[in-house]
């Protein structure tokens, strides 16, 4: 499928604040994903911004050492650390079962931490990495906004999957 033709599938599937139900979700976008401050050209850049100014990290830590992102993330947050312990993750790219263990095991060391993935929807693999990820037993909330997504594994929540449209 074409990446206009998804694009306009997952437009009618997903919702707005008008269609979500849990308070927490409903905070997130209202407040921090729906915010009018536009922090770059790039919807899943801005994307990820939006997430740091909202959740308010102290530290943030990368699959993979990207130090243009790092700078750009240091430029428009300061006082943010990449030091461990990670409060927010930030994968690049995901496609591969390695990257699931370590999400898990993550989860394990952060169980309040949130994973943001870039480009859920780049390709058929990293789609269907995305859908295989949403299975798993330690993802809990997601939030699918086309040009990322979000992964809470907050023990107490019920499994909730939101499709949000930006």
């Amino acid at each position: 499928m074409s990446n206009t033709l998804q694009y306009l599938k997952f437009w009618f599937e997903a919702t707005n604040e008008h269609g979500i139900h849990s308070p927490f979700i409903y905070r997130f976008v209202t407040k921090g994903l729906y915010s009018k401050h536009k922090y770059s050209k790039s919807k899943s850049l801005n994307i990820f911004f939006k997430c740091i100014k909202y959740f308010k990290p102290i530290s943030v830590g990368f699959d993979q050492e990207n130090e243009l992102l790092r700078n750009k993330t240091r430029d428009q947050f300061p006082s943010l650390s990449f030091k461990e312990p990670f409060d927010m993750m930030y994968y690049e790219s995901v496609v591969a079962d390695s990257q699931i263990k370590a999400m898990k095991d993550y989860a394990k060391q952060q169980p309040n931490g949130i994973i943001y993935l870039n480009s859920i929807k780049k390709n058929k693999v990293s789609t269907e990495f995305w859908n295989k990820l949403l299975l798993e037993d330690f993802v809990k909330v997601s939030i699918d906004m086309y040009f990322g997504g979000l992964i809470f594994f907050h023990k107490t929540q019920a499994k909730e999957h939101f499709k949000i449209r930006i």
